[in-house]
């Protein structure tokens, strides 16, 4: 493992992220040392939305490569791995960016009739589930708690609270106004929504949301829709084929120059290695060639795939002491 693997692929909350949703000073040096001594490319892979992960990753982006670094400069011969090269897929994998530039990479949008009809599915009196989109660089919800911001310290992301958004305006409508909470789904429109979800402190209320969701996308033409779930009580809608195994295949795609007579992404899929603790890393951590699962990841995640090594929690750094394990670091 140690000379072979060049990716480094992780998710956030509850695998590189502390139980306090920062990423500690030991795994920044560890991730930092990775780049700079082993030339390992790092792929942050989230639930979360792009510009809530932008943050993380710019603080992250500076803290390995300084304040000053170029973005346009060519990686020295003698030094490759100084080249600042990081990546994320968020929206579990609806959206890419290149961490450095902001540059989009790819994007895949849930059908808007879809998504109309999901974020106008529960009533007005709907006190118990919130329902929540990603809209572009938006995060919108029906219901206002101000305690889910809890695990968005870093970034500081706030949402926009609109309880009661209209039908999809029958008018073309921009998708993204001056003001925030005067555009997207609260003028009607439902472009460019990479994720809907349902959070809730009632688990036992979304599998018939499920059922639901499952009906909606039928009543619209039979357009299917990926779902999962990133926490046991938070069910994720995406479009069809969207999951991070997936967007792992497609980054590596489009950034690699294919070779005659060899399946580059293949071999930068066994290149990898991959950590995760929700429902929602299962296809990622089964595409690489070492996957690995958090201590306090779910419960169903690990009877799911008991072949996946199990490996500290995130609260004892479990990525950066795996890491400096197969890389040889000393802990």
């Amino acid at each position: 493992m140690t000379t072979s693997v060049r990716y480094v692929i992780a998710d956030m909350d509850g695998t590189l992220l502390s139980p306090d949703h920062v990423i500690s000073d030991y795994t920044r040096d560890t991730l930092k040392a990775l780049v700079h001594k082993h030339g390992v490319t790092l792929i942050l892979a989230t639930g979360r939305n792009a510009a809530d992960i932008k943050i993380v990753s710019n603080n992250l982006r500076k803290y390995i490569w300084g304040e000053d670094i170029t973005l346009d400069r060519p990686s020295s011969p003698a030094s490759p791995s100084r080249a600042p090269m990081m990546y994320l897929l968020t929206s579990n994998g609806a959206i890419a960016h290149n961490a450095v530039t902001h540059e989009l990479v790819f994007q895949t949008c849930v059908d808007p009739a879809i998504a109309e009809k999901l974020y106008r599915l529960l009533p007005d009196s709907e006190e118990v589930v919130n329902t929540n989109v990603y809209q572009q660089e938006d995060w919108i919800c029906r219901i206002d708690w101000p305690e889910m911001l809890t695990v968005h310290k870093e970034s500081g992301i706030q949402f926009i609270h609109v309880p009661n958004a209209p039908p999809r305006s029958a008018e073309p409508v921009p998708s993204m106004a001056p003001s925030g909470w005067n555009r997207g789904v609260a003028v009607g429109n439902y472009d460019n929504i990479s994720k809907v979800f349902f959070i809730t402190d009632d688990e036992a209320r979304l599998p018939s949301l499920a059922e639901e969701v499952q009906k909606i996308a039928v009543s619209c033409g039979g357009n299917p829709v990926s779902l999962t779930f990133s926490a046991s009580d938070c069910m994720d809608i995406m479009a069809e084929g969207v999951c991070k195994g997936q967007a792992l295949r497609k980054l590596f795609s489009v950034l690699l120059s294919p070779k005659e007579g060899r399946d580059v992404v293949a071999e930068a899929l066994e290149a990898s290695i991959a950590f995760g603790d929700g429902l929602n890393d299962a296809e990622m951590l089964t595409e690489v060639g070492k996957g690995c699962v958090m201590g306090n990841a779910s419960p169903k995640l690990k009877a799911l795939h008991p072949e996946l090594e199990v490996v500290l929690r995130n609260g004892e750094d479990g990525v950066a002491k795996k890491l400096r394990s197969v890389f040889g670091i000393p802990l």
